[in-house]
């Protein structure tokens, strides 16, 4: 799993999107329905200058990674870090 987040993790854009809700996290950024930490794809386009369909594969990628968190509300799809993995990779990191 970790060789996948460090895949991931090798594309600019998507260091661009975790980065962006990383900040929704710190910022108490709230989403439409009200939760912390969480960005629409919507929300993320119109920070990251790419098309929706773009933005949307990173995400896929992020996701399957285990980077991010996907849940869905009605018809619009929320995003945010998934800190398990983060940390794990912390602890990798420190260890080497």
């Amino acid at each position: 799993m970790l060789k996948d987040s460090f895949k991931a993790l090798a594309n600019p854009t998507r260091v661009d999107i975790l980065t962006l809700l990383s900040e929704a996290g710190k910022n108490s950024v709230k989403s439409n329905t009200g939760r912390q930490g969480e960005l629409s794809v919507c929300k993320i386009v119109d920070s990251i200058s790419l098309s929706p369909s773009t933005i949307s594969h990173h995400l896929n990628v992020l996701k399957k990674s285990g980077l991010v968190k996907a849940r869905k509300d009605k018809q619009w799809i929320y995003y945010s870090i998934n800190r398990n993995t983060i940390d794990k990779i912390k602890d990798y990191l420190t260890q080497l």
